[in-house]
């Protein structure tokens, strides 16, 4: 078995691992750690891809740079889950509290996740069809509401890193999926397409899993180690296999 192969094996048991820990009953605090460690392993694994793609592209090559933007996206969440996982082994267990000093390193993600789809839409002369856009505009509108509603109560917190936190995460999420769903309308099949669609359903498990989290701390109902916090580990290993897919396309 290669050594991708090894750690595509591991990812999904990884992930699988929180969707069937509560099903066995495995106790909350083992769930924690679990999650959190899994959380910064996978993404930076998925960021170490995207930088290794980056530099199999010639120096000056604008596709190199691309790879870069997702990998420093990548890089800045591993960052965030690791002050995240950090809080709870220095506090006797604690869950992180929101927002904590973890949350500006996450929604650093989200804004270079999307200029490296930008880069791409660029650099491969994609030209969206009227439907992606008119696609676009609506997802801005409706995820941009439903992240509205996920954010509404840290909207009207009066700590002022509270509003920033809920601000950054009302409007770089929908943004990111805009954008994603407007380049992938612009695909036209063939081994490049392939590789990116990975990266489009990475996007969206991603975003899913955000807005769920964001929703169930409003209401005071996340704890971590759920099953949604699958849905950051697949949807960053999938842009992993994007990465390895396009690679691969060198040579």
């Amino acid at each position: 078995m290669s050594a991708n192969r090894l750690l595509a094996s591991l990812w999904l048991l990884v992930s699988a691992g929180l969707l069937v820990m509560p099903v066995l009953g495995v106790d909350p605090t083992t769930r924690l750690y679990y999650s959190n460690a899994g959380q910064v392993l996978v993404t930076l694994t998925a960021s170490f891809y995207c930088f290794a793609t980056m530099r199999a592209f010639p120096a000056q090559s604008p596709l190199g740079k691309v790879w870069g933007a997702i990998g420093a996206g990548l890089l800045a969440w591993a960052i965030a889950a690791g002050i995240f996982a950090a809080y709870p082994i220095l506090n006797a267990g604690e869950d992180t509290p929101y927002p904590s000093l973890a949350d500006p390193f996450y929604l650093l993600a989200p804004p270079l996740m999307t200029i490296g789809l930008v880069l791409f839409k660029r650099s491969a002369g994609l030209e969206s069809p009227v439907w992606g856009k008119a696609l676009a505009i609506a997802a801005l509108a409706i995820f941009g509401y439903i992240a509205w509603l996920a954010n509404a109560k840290g909207l009207s917190d009066p700590g002022l890193f509270m509003i920033l936190v809920s601000v950054g995460y009302l409007l770089f999420d929908p943004i990111l999926i805009a954008v994603t769903l407007l380049t992938a309308s612009a695909f036209r099949g063939g081994d490049v397409a392939t590789s990116w669609w990975y990266v489009v359903g990475g996007i969206l498990l991603y975003f899913i899993a955000n807005q769920l989290y964001t929703y169930l701390v409003g209401i005071e109902q996340y704890t971590t180690g759920s099953p949604i916090d699958a849905g950051w580990l697949l949807g960053f290993g999938l842009i992993a296999c994007g990465a390895v897919k396009a690679r691969k396309l060198l040579g």
